[in-house]
């Protein structure tokens, strides 16, 4: 009988293992190699979900007059009489490119005359601005201010306690002023000033001087956000527009009976209906107190918003309305008062 031979068993021994152990290596280079593909993907996830974050308009400086918002829209409506629609926010964006922000009714029409000859020659606005930043930053700024403002349109006319949409679409300011026709006001750009009561601040609205009681108009239509006393905006409402862009503002409402009746919070509202009543309310823990001091007025603010992040707090976007209200003065709504309710109605609105 032959000896065993453990020489070689124990190389087999030992080839075998060798293959096993490089076996083992692949497969934990292989999972080690997917888990960090897959957490490289996860990070890059991470840092894109920041970069979109991130990547919103912070502020906006708005600075276009009345004269320049009304020649614009002039501009637009004729070009639509020829049967070409432009974007009212687009001018807007090329103008401001054009004169630096700087606006007055001057440079606004002799730049206006400028893009009139590219357009009738078959140009577009894109052609001129289309890969500038600046533009299209512009262009997104304006869009969230004034889609809610200038567009198309349908009247709806009051009848028996009722609004009567009409089929026809028009083209034009889809807003309204916020002092109902026939009501006295006076106001002045006020954006800005300092305010005091609670902490030393800045007045990021506009406001309206006016009598007691005077009809207060929803300027767009939207969703009613808030509702009821706010120690500073005393009787206060709050209304979002429909897209969530645009956050208006009205505050010191009437003591005692500020809002129309039945107005809740999740209400849907339309650009001219009555929603409240101008009064001289806030400035105090207490509510339904008027202020101690100055004069009836609304205050009129609107936030302009990018990201659900800027709703409240240091991110907010409040803008100058001095402008914009010149530029709706125009579109006041007319009312008639329920002798039985004593409530205010529009008698026409818009959607």
């Amino acid at each position: 009988m032959s000896k065993f031979n453990w020489k070689n068993l124990i190389i087999i021994l030992c080839i075998t293992l060798s293959i096993v152990f490089i076996l083992l290596l692949i497969k934990i280079n292989t999972i080690y190699a997917d888990g960090f593909e897959e957490n490289i993907k996860i990070i890059a996830c991470y840092e894109e979900t920041l970069e979109e974050k991130k990547d919103f308009i912070k502020w906006i400086d708005f600075k276009v007059d009345s004269k320049s918002l009304k020649a614009v829209l002039k501009f637009c409506q004729e070009y639509r009489q020829k049967g070409v629609e432009l974007d009212y926010s687009q001018i807007l964006a090329y103008l401001t490119i054009k004169n630096s922000n700087k606006f007055s009714l001057s440079s606004t029409e002799a730049n206006l005359k400028k893009l009139r000859i590219h357009l009738d020659g078959g140009g577009t606005i894109d052609d001129i601005y289309q890969d500038n930043k600046y533009y299209q930053r512009n262009l997104e700024s304006y869009k969230a201010i004034f889609d809610g403002i200038v567009g198309d349109f349908r009247k709806g006319q009051l009848e028996d306690g009722e609004y009567n949409i009409k089929d026809d679409i028009e083209y034009g300011i889809k807003a309204f002023f916020p002092i109902a026709y026939g009501f006295d006001f006076t106001h002045y750009d006020d954006f800005g000033a300092n305010r005091s009561y609670g902490y030393k601040r800045r007045h990021l609205g506009h406001d309206f001087m006016g009598q007691v009681g005077t009809p207060i108009v929803a300027i767009e239509g939207g969703v009613v956000t808030e509702l009821g006393w706010n120690k500073y905006g005393g009787w206060r409402i709050g209304i979002k527009s429909f897209d969530q862009k645009r956050y208006y503002y009205y505050a010191h409402l009437r003591k005692d009976k500020p809002f129309i009746a039945d107005l809740s919070l999740g209400d849907k509202v339309l650009a001219g209906q009555v929603i409240g009543y101008l009064g001289h309310t806030g400035y105090s823990d207490k509510e339904n107190t008027n202020l101690k001091t100055g004069s009836p007025h609304l205050h009129l603010g609107l936030q302009i918003i990018f990201d659900k992040s800027q709703e409240k707090g240091s991110g907010e976007i409040w803008i100058d309305l001095y402008g914009i209200c010149n530029f709706l003065i125009g579109e006041r709504a007319k009312v008639i008062r329920d002798n039985n309710t004593k409530e205010w109605m529009s008698l026409s609105i818009k959607t």
